[in-house]
């Protein structure tokens, strides 16, 4: 990774994780708490089409560079400007504790 500074942070998330509460058919509903708000860097990565449930579904890949934290893990999500990311991977990219790379999907 090429050398990355603060200022490429440039825009402001909300990290959220999830909340399962049970239901009544045996099941849980999802849903999703603030948990920080911070400085991102935000970069598309890639896109996709699947055929899900007898329907087209877009998935678009986004590379979300923030500031290295010990909390952030699979299946939470960034929202930005209305956006839901899902993290689907987090790293360290050189082990200093600088930063922390996730690999995100956004699902429309």
């Amino acid at each position: 990774m090429s050398l990355l500074r603060i200022a490429a942070l440039r825009y402001r998330v909300t990290l959220e994780a999830p909340i399962d509460t049970p239901d009544d058919a045996g099941g849980y509903a999802r849903s999703f708490t603030p948990v920080a708000s911070l400085w991102a860097r935000i970069a598309p990565s890639g896109a996709r089409e699947d055929f899900v449930e007898q329907r087209a579904e877009q998935a678009t890949t986004h590379i979300v560079t923030i500031r290295w934290r010990s909390d952030v893990a699979k299946d939470m999500r960034f929202v930005h400007r209305g956006r839901e990311l899902r993290i689907q991977s987090a790293f360290d990219p050189d082990e200093r504790r600088r930063f922390l790379i996730c690999q995100c999907e956004e699902i429309s």
